[in-house]
């Protein structure tokens, strides 16, 4: 039974490990403690904070208390978008976020995230686990010393919240739109300023033009 929980665990994570962080003589001499970061903060994005938080817990119990997570929301260790380079660095030894932030490592990275028009969040999932979309990841990641696991979907983004009616693709001419990766590429083509904050500063950014 312990085997089948943790070959649960390994289709469900969804933080990237460093893939020097789980030596096995570490692991073997006790309890081992692990640094988690996450571009999400407690207040302003509870529902993905949270999602990392029960991940540790489930890390803990899988491995029957010989992993311990501690979770560091966003600016709490590093900034929301400084997670890939922490693990990287080994200043930290996991993170949950999105890989769409990170595509000036990789532009690759974006095909692992919600793509525009691309796969919905089954197809992407299934992309992932069976056909050789893993794989790939396991390619790009790689190359900075990162293993990368899924376990969260949220699927494509919707459109938008705006302070003005968009009745017409010219009504995004000029206005200035928060919004990560390819999608943004496609608001740039269509006239918008596009910019890119963290998820837990959007509701200030709004407030404040």
């Amino acid at each position: 039974m312990k085997t089948r929980r943790r070959e649960m665990l390994v289709g469900m994570a969804s933080a990237l490990i460093s893939a020097q962080t789980l030596p096995s003589p570490a692991i073997a001499q006790g309890v081992k403690e692990l640094k988690m970061v996450t571009s999400w903060t407690q207040k302003g994005m509870s529902g993905l904070q949270s999602g990392a938080g029960r991940l540790a817990q489930s890390i803990t119990a899988l491995s029957d208390g010989r992993l311990k997570v501690t979770v560091y929301p966003a600016n709490s260790l590093v900034d929301p978008f400084e997670v890939f380079d922490a693990v990287a660095a080994g200043v930290a030894d996991m993170y949950h976020s999105d890989d769409y932030y990170f595509d000036s490592k990789s532009p690759a990275l974006n095909f692992f995230s919600a793509v525009p028009y691309g796969l919905a969040a089954d197809e992407l999932c299934s992309w992932i686990l069976f056909g050789g979309g893993q794989e790939l990841w396991d390619e790009v990641a790689g190359q900075f010393s990162i293993k990368p696991l899924m376990a969260l979907n949220t699927g494509v983004q919707m459109g938008g919240w705006f302070n003005r009616a968009i009745n017409s693709p010219e009504d995004f001419k000029g206005l200035r739109y928060r919004m990560p990766e390819l999608g943004a590429e496609v608001l740039r083509r269509m006239g918008a300023a596009v910019v890119n904050v963290p998820g837990g500063e959007i509701v200030q950014a709004l407030k404040s033009g």
